[in-house]
């Protein structure tokens, strides 16, 4: 109750601003008649002395309120009001004694006073509500800022809540096609490699089949031809159509075996991949022109049939590349094995292969047959690994296979019939 009551005397004598004229000049006039009506309720008390108190009172609270101009017009309304009531004789503005001119010569020396001292003080107000009205909008504007960052600050939190939500339903949705993905690349590695198992046995059993079948046919008719020859016939066409069908025997017969063993080689079941690689160099330098160079480690120790078939693979695919593709005069086969890892190397002084055709074959994880990617998910499905170094000066092959011993390289041999492939490309 007591700050509502002190908040009201407090706006009461708010200064008013130079821009309401009207309103302070009504004020003055107001507090004039005021001044003359408490002075003449105060009369019985104050008789004839103090005629001039409430006129002080009034001009300072106008001069206060209302300013310079409007204090001494409500001084002056004030002072005749006054002195025609209250000072001898009454009702006139005559003056009959010196103490009454001396009282009029002090009003206005007060009133003066007043007027200044309240006009300083109006300014002071003034300057004071001035600068409390730019803190108020100040602090105003600091809050509506404030309410506005906050406003935006929650609509951002919605925004990004919204957003992060979202990601996470398109991670999710991703992680879930990575998996499908990842599970068709696996399923479909699997079935190369099983395509791959079984193209090497179908080569197995096709190498058989031309050495049972079409081998021993063959070798039938040579034996057939000698017995011909034995009969002493003179006849000279007969003798040069027997000679003919001989010479053409022995050159399917070649074939035939030739054919066999690059289908699968029986020395790589019978004598192990050195063997096989020696014997494969020596036929591919012989059938192309191009010069190999043989490195291959003595008395190394057999690794598992399918380690040597893979290595064997690769060199076959390695060479056959060379001769196709990288116009080379000579080539390079280096094969050791280091305890715990096979090194096979080919390489070739030929053309090299393009920056964009290497990346190609670099990346190219799906290719099925015997390519050099078909290899590389072999070697991987092994534990091992195949790379590719090529530039102008030529290509260069490395692979490597970890050492996994064959538990039955003794048992790896092949049949007594088989045996006489080691001589088909001599």
């Amino acid at each position: 109750m007591t700050g509502a009551f002190r908040k009201r005397i407090l706006t009461f004598l708010n200064p008013l601003s130079r821009e309401l004229v009207t309103e302070r000049y009504t004020v003055a006039f107001v507090t004039a008649i005021l001044a003359v009506l408490l002075r003449w309720a105060l009369d019985p008390v104050l008789g004839h002395v103090a005629f001039y108190v409430t006129v002080y009172i009034v001009v300072a609270l106008c001069a206060l309120i209302c300013g310079t101009l409007p204090a001494i017009l409500s001084g002056f309304l004030g002072f005749l009001g006054t002195f025609y009531w209250f000072v001898d004789p009454r009702h006139s503005f005559r003056v009959i004694r010196p103490s009454e001119l001396h009282g009029i010569v002090g009003c206005f020396l007060v009133c003066a006073v007043l007027i200044a001292l309240g006009e300083a003080n109006r300014r002071k107000q003034l300057r004071l509500n001035h600068n409390i009205d730019a803190l108020t909008n100040e602090a105003r504007e600091r809050r509506r800022a404030q309410e506005d960052l906050r406003r935006a600050h929650d609509e951002l939190e919605q925004r990004v809540n919204e957003r992060t939500r979202q990601l996470s339903q398109a991670l999710a949705w991703l992680e879930a096609e990575v998996a499908v993905r990842e599970q068709a690349e696996a399923q479909l590695r699997h079935l190369s490699l099983r395509l791959m198992t079984l193209q090497d046995e179908e080569r197995r059993r096709i190498a058989r089949e031309l050495h049972d079948t079409a081998g021993q046919t063959l070798a039938a008719m040579k034996m057939s031809t000698a017995l011909i020859r034995q009969n002493n016939l003179t006849h000279p066409d007969l003798t040069v159509l027997l000679d003919d069908l001989d010479a053409l025997t022995d050159e399917a017969l070649q074939e035939v075996r030739t054919t066999s063993y690059l289908l699968h080689p029986p020395l790589l079941d019978e004598s192990g991949i050195c063997s096989a690689a020696r014997w494969f160099a020596e036929g591919f330098a012989r059938r192309s022109g191009i010069e190999v160079h043989c490195d291959i480690q003595e008395k190394m120790e057999r690794p598992s049939r399918e380690c040597e078939l893979v290595l064997f693979r690769i060199l076959q695919e390695a060479l056959t590349n060379v001769h196709r593709h990288s116009a080379a005069s000579a080539a390079t086969i280096r094969l050791a094995c280091d305890g715990d890892q096979f090194h096979l190397e080919v390489g070739d002084n030929g053309k090299g292969i393009s920056q964009e055709h290497l990346h190609q074959i670099r990346s190219s994880v799906n290719t099925t047959g015997v390519g050099i990617a078909g290899m590389r998910e072999r070697v991987r499905e092994l534990g091992g690994s195949i790379d590719i170094q090529s530039d102008e000066t030529g290509t260069t092959i490395y692979a490597l296979l970890p050492v996994e011993e064959s538990s039955n390289a003794s048992e790896a041999s092949v049949p007594s019939a088989f045996a006489s492939y080691g001589n088909a490309n001599r």
